[in-house]
């Protein structure tokens, strides 16, 4: 679905694309209430304007949260653990990236703002800033600054990071890996709408030479009848009964999930379904999960009506790690693992291979002809 925007003011010129701006914050990082000067540095602050106002994002809100202390004290952390860092209100991800990536991000950009302008609904993780931050006497952090796809008042039960590759359809937990045996069936036209949307980023990724992208996907569980989900989704019902939900967030780093792959029992917490959805794709989506076969790559679903077999999802995903830029080294890479391995691996691909790869297991992740009466295949 294409955007149709009034913007308030003149669309950013060739100069916001290119611009930075520098400035001292001082902060306490430490329990000694000691003061740190840390150098400040904006990208493109216009153009990211522009992005959050797409996104209905406060500026001064967004100021406030992504320059507080917190993030400050987190960055400035040489023990730090992780690269991703969440916002204190759990609205933004903030992840430490590579002067390389750094570039990447400013290239693409241009396409990137008018790709977000013209689809109000894309699945393209939504970049909200680039800044670089530098205590004193210190090394430079470069981050970038995005939604938080897994936001969200109801609480996220599980959350994976999926790539159409070998080893990629599983969680981490407690340093063993297990695969994701489950699809997700949605009403006709979410399905065809998600579909439709996927391909025009997958285009766009195509065109600026992006691969190895994945999606983030998180569900909240819950007990209504799926047929209730999906005329709560398709209808303007008020919002009863949601607040039974369990309300908190949760978020992910690309690399790593620590979800739980297994559904809850029935003594465990799920929620009824709330009766208001967002209407966005990627967002409180309506779902049915339905549990399949071990060892299948394809994803199959069973017929097998046993416990914790089927489930009533809301579905909250979007594409993630788009800053990996198709080289001749990565093309290497790609060629010297097809040569040992005993199946095709999707790493190194072209970006126009990967693409085709991508939506294809999407399309399985999210199969059709689903009866949603009785769980079964049609």
């Amino acid at each position: 679905m294409e955007r149709n925007l009034v913007l308030s003011e003149q669309e950013p010129s060739y100069h916001d694309f290119n611009s930075t701006s520098t400035s001292l914050l001082r902060c306490s990082i430490d329990s000694k209430g000691t003061q740190t000067e840390f150098e400040w540095t904006d990208y493109s602050t216009a153009v990211f304007r522009k992005l959050q106002e797409f996104e209905d994002i406060d500026i001064n809100g967004y100021i406030d949260v992504i320059r507080g202390h917190e993030t400050l004290r987190h960055l400035s952390n040489k023990k730090r653990v992780s690269s991703l860092h969440l916002s204190s209100d759990n609205r933004f991800a903030l992840k430490i990236i590579s002067k390389s990536h750094m570039k990447v991000l400013l290239e693409i950009l241009p396409k990137y703002y008018h790709h977000v302008k013209k689809y109000n609904n894309t699945l393209l993780t939504k970049f909200c800033g680039l800044h670089v931050v530098q205590p004193q006497g210190g090394k430079k952090v470069r981050f970038v600054v995005t939604r938080n796809i897994l936001h969200s008042d109801l609480k996220i039960h599980k959350h994976f990071v999926l790539r159409d590759s070998p080893n990629s359809h599983h969680v981490h937990k407690m340093g063993a890996e297990e695969d994701l045996n489950m699809t997700f069936h949605l009403h006709t036209s979410l399905r065809h709408k998600l579909l439709t949307q996927l391909k025009q980023d997958c285009n766009f990724l195509e065109e600026v030479g992006i691969m190895q992208y994945s999606l983030l996907l998180g569900m909240h569980i819950c007990s209504a009848p799926f047929e209730a989900v999906l005329q709560v989704h398709h209808s303007s019902a008020n919002s009863a009964g949601a607040d039974e939900c369990d309300k908190s967030s949760d978020g992910a780093e690309s690399e790593h999930s620590h979800a739980d792959q297994s559904f809850p029992s029935d003594s465990d917490s799920t929620s009824s379904c709330p009766t208001e959805t967002e209407g966005i794709l990627g967002v409180r989506m309506p779902a049915r999960a339905v549990g399949s076969r071990k060892k299948e790559s394809n994803l199959a679903p069973t017929h097998a009506t046993g416990k914790n077999q089927l489930n009533n999802v809301f579905l909250f995903f979007g594409v993630i790690d788009i800053l990996q830029q198709y080289s001749m080294l990565k093309h290497m890479e790609h060629v010297i693992k097809s040569l040992h391995a005993d199946s095709p691996s999707v790493t190194g691909l072209n970006p126009r291979a990967y693409s085709n790869h991508f939506q294809e297991y999407l399309s399985k992740l999210f199969p059709e002809n689903f009866d949603v009466s009785d769980g079964n295949m049609l």
